[in-house]
């Protein structure tokens, strides 16, 4: 019925990010994609790039794909969703990678039972390492959502999870990697002030969050544990720590998470 199985609308950071990864993987090959985005030059020089074919427009690449990648911003959703709804079929699968955009929200320009697959993922996309939610409707087919996971599985790690829990996502792991880069920056700077070079510091900075990371995740061990196992009686990691809790870092964090949980709640909300 369809001569592509995967078609990609919206070439931006993650949609391109994607597309190389799915072509360099062989995950899928470059035959099945399809791609389109209302930037021409961008989308001919994507398909150049990628040696995917392109579509002449968005209902054109419904036609063509089986699963349809909406990879735009929020705010233009709706416009490619009013193009669209009308000629989805029961045998189409949307995936749809916009913050703050629930599956109800597309559900109403798709009057159809059709699956709809809802991800939040991060911009460590861009060098394999995402951190992955997927949520979907009860539409969907176990094989679909095996394949959408597959996709996602190469840019990094994928959870499932109730939908209700994307907007908590969206505050941890889709905003954290700018909680993170601040506080890498500030990490750096404080080495500057202690003489560092601003270049080593960075790296210093960088690579202690990355292996910390790594640490807990491979060991599986509660961070206070492996916080406990670097701060020594009398040392200079616990007299650290206590400034640390003097400025209530933690309880910021807490507090950026809750504040952006918040406004991906009322993102979706007011479209």
């Amino acid at each position: 019925m369809f001569h592509k199985e995967l078609g990609i609308i919206g070439i931006g950071k993650i949609g391109s990010t994607l597309l190389r990864v799915l072509t360099n993987s062989k995950t899928i090959g470059r035959e099945k994609i399809i791609i389109y985005d209302v930037d021409q030059e961008v989308l001919l020089k994507r398909c150049e790039e990628f040696k995917v074919d392109f579509a002449e427009s968005n209902k054109s690449l419904v036609k063509e794909a089986k699963y349809i990648l909406i990879a735009v911003l929020p705010q233009v959703i709706d416009k490619v969703l009013e193009e669209i709804g009308s000629i989805i079929t029961e045998n189409h699968v949307i995936i749809t990678i916009a913050a703050g955009i629930s599956i109800g929200h597309v559900s109403k320009y798709i009057d159809k039972k059709v699956g709809i697959v809802r991800i939040m993922t991060n911009t460590p996309a861009l060098v394999k390492a995402a951190a992955s939610v997927i949520s979907s409707n009860e539409y969907i087919k176990q094989s679909e959502l095996d394949f959408v996971k597959k996709l996602f599985t190469e840019l990094g790690i994928v959870v499932e999870l109730e939908e209700k829990h994307l907007d908590a996502v969206t505050g941890l792991s889709g905003s954290g990697p700018a909680y993170l880069f601040i506080i890498m920056e500030a990490l750096a700077d404080g080495g500057v002030k202690m003489g560092l070079p601003r270049e080593i510091a960075l790296k210093l900075a960088a690579q202690t969050v990355l292996g910390s990371a790594k640490l807990l995740l491979e060991t599986n061990k509660h961070p206070g544990e492996l916080k406990d196992m670097v701060a020594t009686p009398g040392g200079t990691t616990i007299t650290a720590i206590h400034e640390i809790e003097s400025a209530k870092l933690r309880a910021t964090l807490i507090s950026a998470v809750e504040v952006a949980t918040l406004k991906s709640k009322s993102m979706n909300e007011n479209v």
